[in-house]
């Protein structure tokens, strides 16, 4: 992975900013939750075989100080195909209970196939 090219503005090259972006399902691949950490912008541009898409954040935190720690020398992107490996993943990571709740409504308007029981 590399530093993301934008700095910010105040003179650091990121805002600590975490953006969640959905992926509909297609005929190929199931829907996708991308979560972007150290993320500058509310919209991204994903390649894809058919045609390139533009997706438009649907939620935006500030990372967390463990967030922070792991994920501070570049812009990290990670793709989620059930929302309880996004809720794993936040735990681990101390994201506040506010935020996983206000996430918890936003789960019927983006849905994900449901996670394998164990």
């Amino acid at each position: 992975m590399y530093p993301h090219p934008y700095p910010h503005p105040s003179g650091f090259k990121k805002l600590h900013q975490v953006a969640y972006f959905y992926m509909p399902a297609s005929d190929e691949r199931p829907a996708e939750l991308i979560q972007i950490l150290n993320c500058d912008r509310t919209y991204i541009h994903v390649p894809m075989r058919e045609e390139d898409v533009t997706l438009d954040a649907f939620f935006v935190r500030d990372m967390t100080e463990a967030e922070i720690q792991n994920f501070s020398g570049s812009q990290t992107w990670q793709i989620f195909v059930h929302w309880d490996e996004l809720y794993e993943d936040h735990v681990r990571f101390k994201v506040s209970g506010k935020v996983m709740s206000e996430l918890e409504q936003l789960k019927q308007k983006f849905p994900l196939p449901e996670g394998m029981a164990a």
